[in-house]
Order: structure tokens, then C-alpha cells, then sequence
């Protein structure tokens, strides 16, 4: 959860020097320009530091595929909506849920997999076997999970724990634990 109210914060921290304006996008609205996209991710980087959670390479990762996202999906007008109260706030988060974070969660899903691995298996080869092929799953399921678990719990702010939480994510990652145990360097 605090990666998802820490992403929406610094989202608010790009609008924080009024409109500007770009062309080019085919977001509806007004664009969120480079300047705001890359004030959005030297912000990420910084808070992604402090708390600290995912290592240097994937802070880098995670924050720059978010920005894009940001600035692939989202208009200026979706991050003052998020400063507002009421639905219009709840879609524009929905819209960062699925359009900006969702498809850059196989980064910290890499990074928590691996954290946890590195503590209960101990074995670097097959850690990162498993967290690079489950930061891989995470990408291709979050899109098609994320509506569903937002139309269940409309008040979500952090899918990441529902998602792994999953059926089908634990038992992927059984079996690709179990396919990395035989044989950690397959790619």
C-alpha cells in the first residue's frame, strides 16, 4: 500500500507548477509533458530510497516504466482529479492501478520474491531463477487481474499482496520454484 499512496503522491507533485502544455499524445486532455514525467521520476527515485524496499537497478526500472505509463496514459487533468475528493479521484487512482503501476509490477514483485527467497532458500542461483520468472508472470497477469479486483474491492489501493495472493499466482510460483530447484540457469 505505501507504494501505491506514495506513487499517487509524487503523480500530484508533477502538477504541483500549474498546466503546461504538450502536443503529440493521444490522451484525452491535456498531456502530461517531459518536464513533468521526468520531475515525476527523480521524485520516484528518491522516495523509492528512502523507503527502501527495492534494490537500486529496480527503483531505476520500476520508477522509469511508471513515468512512461504516466505520460503514455494519463492527462494533467487525471492527476488534479486525484487531489480531489469523491469518484472522480477513485478513477483516476483506478486509472493509475491499471495504466501506470500495473504493468511495472513485476518490479518489486522481482524484488519481494527475491528478498524472500534469499531469507528461506539461501541460494542465489535459484532466488533469481524464480524472482526474474515471477516478475515476468506478474507483468502478463496483473492487466487481466486488475479490473476484476478492483470491481471486488472498489476501495483497493495496493493490488500487489491481493494478486500474489492468488490461486494461480501461488501455485505458479510453486512450480516455477520447483522447475528453478532442478534447474536455476535456465533462462
Amino acid at each position: 500500500m505505501k507504494k501505491i499512496i506514495l506513487m499517487t503522491t509524487l503523480l500530484l507533485t508533477c502538477i504541483s507548477d500549474g498546466p503546461s502544455y504538450a502536443s503529440g499524445s493521444s490522451v484525452s486532455g491535456t498531456p502530461i509533458t517531459d518536464e513533468m514525467s521526468s520531475k515525476y521520476f527523480s521524485n520516484c527515485v528518491a522516495s523509492a530510497q528512502k523507503e527502501g524496499t527495492m534494490t537500486k537497478e529496480t527503483q531505476n526500472q520500476y520508477c522509469a516504466c511508471t513515468a512512461m505509463n504516466m505520460q503514455k496514459t494519463m492527462s494533467q487533468e487525471d492527476l488534479v482529479n486525484l487531489s480531489t475528493p469523491g469518484d472522480k479521484a477513485r478513477k483516476s487512482l483506478n486509472k493509475v492501478l491499471i495504466s501506470v503501476n500495473g504493468p511495472c509490477m513485476q518490479y518489486p514483485t522481482h524484488d519481494l520474491i527475491h528478498k524472500k527467497c534469499m531469507t528461506d532458500v539461501k541460494s542465489p542461483e535459484i532466488c533469481s531463477c524464480l524472482s526474474n520468472k515471477m516478475g515476468i508472470f506478474m507483468k502478463d497477469i496483473s492487466g487481466r487481474m486488475l479490473p476484476d479486483l478492483l470491481k471486488k474491492d472498489p476501495n483497493l489501493f495496493d493490488p500487489v499482496t491481493p494478486i500474489m495472493e492468488t490461486s494461480e499466482f501461488i501455485e505458479t510460483q510453486r512450480k516455477i520454484a520447483l522447475s528453478c530447484a532442478t534447474n536455476p540457469t535456465q533462462k
